[in-house]
């Protein structure tokens, strides 16, 4: 299953639970944002700059961990444009996001209906 879901977009809730409750992977789309579509981008959220320096990481990292956090279905495949970006990304298996960059990013949920 694929649909658009990121730290701030998340209206698709529903369905990443009933995908966890089925063992079905979960692919976000999008999970940093983007520029199309005027999706907001997940790595320059304020909150997530914040909390991504305090950790000692990038935006795009603290961005992706909180996904492999929030649910065990999910199957990240975010993009690339060189082995740095790629080695970033494969990082992120290694980074969990504590209890106060948890938080704060679990209250940044775009809502259906919630301008961007």
């Amino acid at each position: 299953m694929q649909n658009l879901y990121n730290v701030l977009t998340r209206g698709h809730e529903d369905v990443l639970t009933e995908c966890a409750e089925r063992g079905i992977a979960w692919v976000p789309y999008c999970p940093l944002g983007s520029a199309f579509d005027r999706l907001p981008s997940v790595t320059d959220h304020p909150v997530v700059v914040a909390h991504a320096g305090r950790l000692g990481i990038t935006p795009a990292q603290a961005g992706l961990a909180w996904l492999l956090g929030h649910s065990p279905a999910t199957l990240l495949i975010p993009g690339t444009r060189d082995l740095a970006h790629l080695a970033d990304n494969v990082a992120v298996a290694r980074i969990e996001l504590d209890h106060e960059a948890t938080t704060a990013f679990d209250a940044l949920a775009q809502r259906p209906g919630t301008p961007t």
